[in-house]
């Protein structure tokens, strides 16, 4: 995979301000693997188990799980990760959808800072936004 052939500013910026960083690794091939190994399950079992129950939050925050896991095998394939802390799902955000919105629609800025947020409300209760319903944890696993 060429690194930054897209969204090379967004991608160096966040670099440049210590939101990702790069790493080494002797086969990102394999830990790109790993992290959609990962992802699969959190998608296929949880998420899907979690709807099925009416655990709708639980669901939805399962399914953006694996969507973001995705997201970051992207970016472990070129030797990038998030810095970990606040606001290191945005930086996956940032990088991935300005280096591959164009490419795989599933993950343009509008469709990942909603799915973003959404999981938000859901994992830290926030009384002041809509509560997530039946097709909105259905939308997100079909986002992925």
């Amino acid at each position: 995979m060429a690194r930054w052939a897209s969204g090379e500013r967004t991608v160096q910026f966040l670099v440049d301000r210590n939101r990702l960083e790069s790493f080494e690794a002797d086969d990102l091939g394999g830990l790109a693997e790993a992290l959609i190994g990962r992802a699969v399950p959190r998608v296929e079992t949880t998420a899907t188990a979690a709807l099925a129950g009416g655990d709708i939050d639980s669901a939805f925050i399962a399914a953006y799980d694996g969507y973001r896991m995705a997201a970051e095998a992207l970016l472990a394939r070129q030797a990038l990760r998030a810095i970990g802390g606040d606001g290191s799902h945005m930086a996956v955000e940032d990088a991935v959808s300005a280096q591959f919105g164009a490419a795989i629609p599933a993950f343009t800025k509008p469709t990942f800072e909603r799915l973003r947020r959404s999981r938000h409300a859901a994992q830290y209760f926030d009384p002041s936004t809509a509560p997530l319903i039946e097709s909105d944890a259905a939308g997100c696993l079909s986002t992925i």
